[in-house]
């Protein structure tokens, strides 16, 4: 028991047991983890929902720049008969009855 006291009796360890007892810091705390941890618009929640909304706009951007492509080709492919057909034989496979077709991928 004598050693707990003398480590209790040491200036510095008396200066931060007055800190710990203070009831206001006590309070504080208390509410801080509350409102950081436990309510239902926690910080943990509210970082989770800005990286949420982050990478929902990178889908967003990504699906305005497919939108934009697609309403090219099909601009491309309304306008011009022989475009048409090049399409349809790149992206189908399609072909006349006496061709063959060869895939060469790179």
């Amino acid at each position: 028991m004598s050693k707990f006291r003398e480590i209790i009796d040491k200036p510095v360890v008396k200066k931060i047991l007055r800190i710990l007892k203070n009831k206001w810091l006590i309070a504080s705390v208390i509410f801080l983890f509350i409102v950081f941890f436990t309510e239902s618009n926690n910080l943990i929640t509210l970082i989770r929902g800005y990286k949420e909304l982050g990478a929902q706009e990178r889908q967003k951007r990504y699906y305005k720049k497919a939108i934009k492509v697609t309403e090219e080709n099909l601009q491309e492919l309304t306008s011009n008969k022989d475009s048409l057909e090049k399409f349809a034989r790149e992206q189908y496979l399609f072909h006349e009855a006496d061709e063959d077709i060869f895939v060469v991928e790179e």
